[in-house]
């Protein structure tokens, strides 16, 4: 009997495929456990004090050596949605001893995906933004989204209460930051319609590692969340690109929605084009601008101001150098806790209909801090944290923090090793080495 070559070439491409597919996910796993093993032989070295600690991690460069000019399949394991696969574009010029920028690339078209679909080279090609984008030199990582097996999306809540995908996202990009060697200062999410809004979720959420976030045809909200604070966005640069014959998201609710930011946000750039569609040119002569806004922005980790919107103390409930611990929503509102809403467009009659945002009542926070002084103020808040960088604060200086205007603490910190290493493997980050932390209570 002969053999049948079609089927064995098949079985064959089928076999190296997954060979291949196994290696790359080996090496990402291998990456996350040989960099967190360095991290324990740090912790458990008693001849490195905080001081040293403080600069290996500041300087960390034990990135393996990988191949450039390639486009990588990678898995992360992940406790609610198990192996989320993604890729990871490597640039021809990339240098393991060099930082790179990054772009999160987060696709449209979210409801049309399945984990399975991450083998499909033509359904990742054909996307004009990668195409464009990965002739800039970037690394580039591309999550896949699974909204109908997995709920896996950054555009529906499926879960009827907090939306995890965001979170599993942030994780997916510090496992990548273990492998290669990623500026963190110059971090952006960028997407084109339900990408943009994933984009800018992660503004909502999840902002600590993101430079800047730039989204075209976003509709500024995630679909069924009850805690999406838009207000959020105010503490990271947004890019916002809409098109006037846009019939999926309309213009006009973009407007009034960006005409109410901009009057508490100073870092939005919001622009227009007229005569275009959803997909359409615009994108051709938008995207070969992502550079300029890309060089233009740097992360400002330590930002001397922060506000934050959130409904539970749990999860997406810190951002820069603050961290909320304790949430009561029961608690009085304060005056300066205004719920941000505008009214929903209908584009069928043309009318404004109901509120837009469904929001559940939230807690908040704002806090500035100069000169080792840190000034707090809350509403339905009833413990907080506030991390310390010696990039932030003088740590021979006593540290004062002040909550609704009374003082809460005094005192000088030092630097705490093993807090160190425990905060910097949660984000790989060696621009915000955090070296301690003050937890307080806010009293009524």
């Amino acid at each position: 009997m002969k053999p049948n070559l079609k089927k064995l070439s098949l079985v064959l491409s089928f076999i190296t495929t997954a060979l291949r597919l196994s290696a790359q996910d080996n090496q990402l796993s291998n990456s996350v456990v040989n960099a967190n093993k360095q991290l324990k032989e740090i912790q458990n070295n008693k001849k490195i004090n905080a001081d040293s600690t403080f600069k290996l991690l500041s300087h960390w460069k034990k990135y393996p050596v990988i191949d450039a000019g390639k486009d990588y399949v990678f898995y992360y394991t992940d406790s609610v949605f198990g192996k989320v696969p993604f890729r990871v574009f490597v640039p021809p010029n990339y240098n393991n001893i060099r930082k790179s920028a990054c772009i999160l690339l987060l696709h449209g078209a979210v409801g049309q995906f399945t984990f399975a679909d991450i083998d499909s080279l033509k359904k990742f090609n054909d996307d004009i933004l990668f195409n464009t984008i990965s002739k800039q030199r970037y690394i580039v990582i591309r999550p896949i989204g699974d909204e109908r097996n997995k709920k896996f999306t950054w555009v529906v809540n499926k879960f009827g209460n907090v939306n995890p995908t965001f979170k599993t996202l942030t994780a997916i990009l510090t496992s990548v930051k273990t492998m290669v060697n990623i500026d963190d200062n110059k971090v952006f999410a960028v997407g084109h319609s339900d990408g943009s809004d994933g984009s800018i979720g992660l503004g909502v959420y999840a902002p600590d590692q993101l430079a800047g976030i730039m989204a075209y045809n976003s509709m500024l909200t995630n679909i069924f969340a009850s805690d999406f604070y838009i207000r959020n966005i105010i503490n990271t640069p947004l890019y916002l690109v809409h098109s006037d014959l846009d019939d999926l998201r309309p213009i006009q609710q973009t407007r009034v929605i960006v005409d109410s930011l901009k009057k508490i946000d100073k870092q939005i750039t919001y622009k227009e084009y007229i005569g275009y569609q959803h997909y359409d040119k615009h994108l051709d002569q938008e995207l070969p601008l992502v550079p300029q806004f890309v060089n233009s922005i740097n992360r400002n980790i330590f930002k001397d101001s922060v506000y934050w919107e959130l409904k539970r103390a749990d999860v997406y409930n810190a951002c820069s150098w603050l961290k909320v611990t304790g949430v009561n929503t029961e608690l009085r509102v304060a005056l300066w806790h205004t719920f941000f809403n505008v009214k929903a467009y209908n584009k069928l009659n043309r009318t404004w209909i109901h509120d837009y945002y469904y929001n559940e009542p939230s807690a908040a926070i704002k806090a500035t801090f100069l000169n080792n002084t840190f000034d707090i103020k809350t509403s339905g808040i009833t413990s907080v944290e506030v991390l310390i960088s010696p990039q932030m604060v003088n740590p021979a200086k006593p540290v004062i923090i002040n909550i609704n205007g009374m003082r809460a603490f005094t005192g000088v910190i030092n630097a705490d090793k093993n807090f160190m290493i425990n905060q910097f493997k949660n984000s790989f980050d060696r621009e915000a080495i955090w070296v301690n932390s003050i937890k307080l209570k806010v009293e009524r």
